[in-house]
């Protein structure tokens, strides 16, 4: 891993609650998925919390992620939490104001 990318890395697995948002929209290079374990196993290993957020479905989550991330945030009690409504920005788009 390069000098730069080792600082962003040791602040991800300190902060005290650490939230991954759009996962699975990344190019899903191997780079990238070693980082996405790193930082999860750190963070798991010191017993801090990491929220996943993501469009995909759990099949989809474990394709992204591999099985063993997935079953390591699953660990300890983590849970798969569904949310399966509708867009809100469906709902919503007609409101905007165009200047």
């Amino acid at each position: 891993m390069g000098n730069q990318k080792r600082p962003c890395l040791m602040t991800f697995a300190k902060v005290d609650l650490l939230v991954l948002d759009e996962v699975g929209i990344q190019r899903g290079s191997s780079g990238e998925k070693v980082i996405l374990n790193q930082v999860i196993d750190r963070r798991l290993s010191s017993m801090r919390p990491v929220g996943v957020l993501t469009n995909l479905n759990h099949e989809g989550l474990l394709d992204s992620l591999g099985a063993r991330v997935i079953d390591r945030l699953q660990m300890d009690g983590g849970m798969w939490v569904n949310f399966d409504w509708g867009s809100y920005r469906k709902n919503v788009s007609h409101l905007r104001i165009v200047k």
